[in-house]
């Protein structure tokens, strides 16, 4: 996370619809398509899509599934977000679980529409027949029942299953399928801006048989309610963040070794990681785990869980994987903190490390990524091993892409574009680290597909800023420049050099006794004014505003009216 970065959280505007019959009529309609089920009688759109032997997905065609899902998307689709990670139900069904989420339509060139809101988490089922692949949606509830009856849909995982307030939202991590159940690692969050602050963990428990019949229903209205198990919070004696599990989990035979991180303070970049292990079949009852305490002991209770990282000065991220590769545990993480292009993995000789940084294998260099006006001030994060899309060959990693560029006016780059916030993946071959020892390895053994967003996609298009540069997140307005004045008949028009998409101008006319009084408020660079007094002398100020109702410094300009 989020970093929301995004939750990284980045902040997307919600849509939200304001007339009382038709949100209530939309309600009812909800509600009923809910309890039926199937009424709507809707079956989900299909999406070409190149299958390889044994149902493998090149990451050129994962990376394609999810902007064609996206630029086909109704209200009921998801549309693009981050927090992704994937698990095989069989070989004709992938459940996708995914944080932050826009709902559709959304497109290239008009960004996320969120006609039927936005959620912190959502799941998505994927199912193939032939080259089709048909994508269904599917939220906590209140998401758009049919055509043109949009919602305002609610997060699988929310306070009102989980706990906590109710504007508290909860974080995908890691998790496992077990059997018929898939459990999930959700982690709670406070609300408000960058650092975000965790307070608690809880395990999502999803029936397989659910998933896999709603991957077959509709395409609107799919709803499900995962049951929920509370991870007792705990906080180390020297203060900071509690400790947040299930970051990754490692199955190795019949034991879960389940990863968290915790940090000194929410701000803090570094964070140290912990481990607990378990049957797998006791993953969900957390008195049976036991906590590493250093020096290759375990023990029950969190108050003796001891770092597993302090030693070799690894800072992991908010979400990664360890793999069993070669002989040894490989720790994969996005490295090198906000902005870094690079995937690396760490060995290790137990599932406990130590992870030595200094044998550290670049596995992926990532393009277009960079905190620069020239990459649109691309970040990505959690980067993550995904077994359910992996063969015994080649390892498939994904990772998430998000913009921290704003305009002036502070509207997010995804009000212009859907295909940056979307997920993106990497094949890496399994040989690269048994080869490892041998330096031989290069990143470009990767495969990789191609960059789905260019700068293009919203050229001519206004300038954009580093979001994280500022407080709030938004660019100070400066005062507008180039003010001409034109006499047009009995008028004047005032013309000024517009600041870009969001930014408001208060138009404020000074006539000749002295007084200010707001004329008016647009988002053009103009503005006519008539009726003023035959050669009177008047004074304009304009004071910009952005979409936060933050105003720059005014500007004036004295002219004589005709």
């Amino acid at each position: 996370m989020a970093l929301r970065v995004r939750k990284l959280e980045l902040s997307l505007a919600l849509c939200t619809f304001a007339v009382t019959f038709g949100i209530a009529l939309t309600v009812m309609v909800v509600t009923r398509n809910q309890a039926a089920g199937r009424a709507a009688g809707h079956r989900p759109r299909s999406i070409p899509v190149q299958v390889g032997k044994a149902g493998y997905l090149t990451p050129a065609t994962l990376d394609r599934q999810w902007i064609a899902y996206s630029d086909r998307s109704t209200c009921a689709d998801r549309s693009g977000g981050d927090g992704v990670s994937a698990v095989r139900l069989s070989s004709s069904q992938i459940a996708w679980f995914f944080s932050d989420s826009s709902l559709g339509p959304a497109g290239p060139r008009i960004g996320f529409s969120e006609q039927s809101g936005f959620v912190h988490n959502l799941v998505v089922m994927q199912t193939t027949r032939g080259s089709r692949n048909t994508f269904v949606t599917i939220t906590g509830g209140d998401a758009c029942a049919g055509p043109g009856q949009p919602g305002d849909a609610h997060s699988v995982v929310s306070a009102a299953n989980a706990g906590g307030a109710a504007n508290q939202r909860y974080w995908a991590g890691d998790g496992l399928r077990i059997g018929s159940r898939i459990l999930r690692f959700y982690t709670r969050y406070l609300p408000g801006r960058v650092p975000f602050v965790p307070v608690g963990t809880v395990i999502a428990e999803f029936a397989v048989s659910q998933l896999a019949r709603d991957g077959r229903g509709q395409a609107f209205g799919e709803v499900i309610r995962p049951g929920i198990t509370k991870v007792p919070t705990y906080i180390p004696q020297a203060g900071g963040t509690p400790i947040v599990w299930g970051a990754a989990v490692l199955r190795q035979g019949g034991t879960a070794y389940i990863y968290g991180w915790q940090s000194s303070s929410p701000s803090s970049p570094t964070r140290q990681c912990y481990l607990a292990r378990v049957a797998v079949s006791r993953l969900a009852d957390t008195s049976a785990w036991r906590f590493y305490a250093g020096n290759g002991r375990w023990a029950s209770g969190q108050m003796n869980a001891q770092p597993i990282t302090p030693a070799v000065g690894l800072s992991i991220d908010t979400g990664f994987s360890v793999i069993n590769a070669a002989g040894r545990y490989w720790l994969i993480e996005q490295a090198g903190g906000l902005g870094s292009t690079q995937i690396d993995a760490y060995p290790g000789e137990t599932p406990w490390g130590p992870f030595d940084t200094a044998a550290a294998l670049l596995l992926y260099s990532a393009p277009g990524i960079g905190l620069t006006a020239a990459d649109d001030y691309q970040v990505m994060y959690e980067a993550r091993a995904e077994p359910a899309l992996s063969t015994k060959r080649t390892l498939v990693i994904s990772y998430n892409v998000n913009s921290l560029a704003v305009t002036a006016g502070c509207v997010p780059l995804s009000a212009f574009t859907n295909a940056v916030i979307q997920p993106h993946f990497i094949a890496v071959p399994r040989a690269v680290f048994g080869a490892a020892g041998l330096r031989t390895v290069r990143p470009a053994t990767v495969a990789a597909g191609p960059s789905a967003y260019t700068s293009a996609a919203v050229q001519p298009g206004p300038r954009l800023f580093n979001s994280w540069s500022y407080s709030g997140g938004c660019p100070r307005l400066r005062a507008v420049r180039d003010i001409s004045v034109t006499r047009i008949q009995d008028s004047i028009r005032l013309h000024w050099q517009a600041f870009g998409p969001g930014v408001s101008y208060l138009v404020y006319l000074r006539s000749p006794d002295g007084r200010y009084a707001l004329l008016r408020i647009t988002e053009a660079s103009s503005v006519t004014l008539s009726n003023l007094a035959h050669r009177s002398r008047y004074q304009v100020l304009i004071i910009p505003e952005n979409i936060d109702h933050r105003k720059g410094p005014g500007a004036s300009i004295a002219f004589m009216a005709p």
